[in-house]
């Protein structure tokens, strides 16, 4: 019989479950530390009784927890086990008498929370308050003394950027030219308001003069003259005046950023460099003479119409002679330079001495010597004629390069200029 009943009530709690699981509902499973109700069977009238159940431990009845993570669920026994004691089981109840009902062993099971309606999301097991984490607080930086600014430490010095590859902006050539050349326009109005715009100039390197002088040599007007550059042609070279050994006490001053000598230069390039040391040199006006053996830019100050001297007496050329003489002898022994430059060297200073003669020397006691040499020069330029078919024909050396032999007959016949000239210097 009792076998009979248990078979009926586990037949009743099967179907329940599989009608539970059917539903989708949750159903609460009983743990081990559930104590199962135990039935007792009273000898006399039969019936059975159903024992409360046991109380479980003190780790059952606290309440759910958040879920931990797997980390926290790894070491979860060990913690408990050392931090939680276990709750000692309870004892059995003692025996009912007769007609009594059984006495419950401990206090009455919490009741079982409802189960959720089908289709509803899980529901979460509340966190205690204990186990929540307070948030940690944002600690503010520690208050900094306050420093005067005076006692404030100061940055160190920094060092200055400097370019040495920045060169100063050069002016426009074409707005450079023009202000020079209304300046030189200005200076033509100057002269012709005193009648003196036709009259010859004479140049004192040694005293730095520049003079304006009539047809008899009576000075009409004076002004203060500084070598800027000079400009060979044959070479096509232009020297600043302080770096020529010749000029250089009648030169100006060093100019920050010009080189001393330039090459392969024309006559427009000439103008243009003579107009930039101008320029920087801060002169009144620009003058080119010519010399023989190159041009000569000078730049004038102090223009004055009362002159301190009356009559200009031109100093001896024997120096200027001797020196260009002594240029064409070195290029020539050199044999560095080709035909035609050597040609242009001889007929420059061969027209520059005849012009020396008519002009600057004109009625004195040089003439004659000036004329000489320049002749004589300009004989040795025919002697390197230039390549035609007339030459060629004629049977005329057209090389482009002086031979050794021609070289030296050049060379001794201007030693003999030189040695005319030597007495006089």
């Amino acid at each position: 019989m009792h076998r009979g009943r248990r078979t009926q009530a586990e037949k009743e709690r099967s179907a329940r479950l599989a009608a539970t699981k059917s539903s989708g509902s949750r159903v609460r499973v009983k743990t081990s530390n559930e104590a199962k109700p135990e039935r007792r069977v009273s000898p006399r009238t039969g019936n059975t009784a159903v024992a409360t159940p046991a109380p479980r431990n003190a780790r059952g009845q606290a309440p759910a927890t958040r879920p931990r993570s797997a980390k926290e669920d790894k070491g979860s026994s060990l913690r408990s086990s050392k931090q939680t004691p276990r709750t000692q089981p309870s004892a059995k109840p003692a025996p009912a008498a007769r007609g009594a009902a059984a006495p419950s062993a401990a206090a009455p099971k919490a009741a079982a929370p409802d189960a959720a309606p089908a289709g509803a999301a899980p529901l979460l097991p509340a966190t205690p308050k204990a186990a929540r984490r307070a948030p940690i607080p944002e600690r503010s930086p520690p208050p900094r003394p306050l420093i005067s600014a005076a006692a404030a430490p100061q940055p160190p010095p920094q060092e200055p950027e400097l370019d040495w590859d920045d060169m100063p902006a050069k002016p426009d050539c074409g707005v450079l030219a023009q202000r020079w050349a209304a300046r030189g326009q200005s200076l033509f109005q100057r002269l012709t308001e005193h009648g003196i715009a036709q009259h010859e100039v004479r140049v004192d390197l040694k005293d730095g003069l520049f003079v304006w002088v009539d047809g008899e040599g009576c000075v009409s007007a004076e002004a203060h003259a500084q070598v800027l550059c000079s400009f060979c042609q044959a070479t096509s070279v232009v020297s600043m005046g302080w770096a020529d050994p010749l000029v250089r006490a009648a030169a100006v001053p060093r100019i920050d950023g010009m080189l001393s000598e330039r090459d392969d230069i024309d006559e427009e390039g000439a103008w243009q460099i003579a107009m930039e040391a101008a320029e920087a040199c801060g002169v009144s006006y620009l003058y080119r003479v010519s010399a023989p053996h190159a041009w000569y830019f000078l730049g004038l100050t102090g223009l004055s119409f009362e002159p301190t001297r009356q009559w200009f007496h031109p100093g001896p050329p024997v120096g200027l002679v001797l020196r260009a003489l002594a240029e064409v002898r070195a290029a020539i022994e050199g044999r560095a330079e080709p035909r035609d430059v050597i040609r242009e060297r001889l007929c420059a200073l061969g027209n520059a001495l005849i012009h020396q003669a008519a002009y600057t020397y004109r009625g004195t006691d040089w003439v004659a010597r000036l004329e000489r040499a320049g002749r004589l020069l300009l004989q040795l330029a025919k002697r390197l004629p230039r390549p035609s078919f007339g030459a060629i024909a004629s049977g005329q050396a057209v090389e482009d390069w002086l031979c050794r032999e021609f070289a030296m007959d050049l060379v001794k016949s201007i030693e003999l200029l030189e040695d005319e000239w030597s007495p006089f210097s």
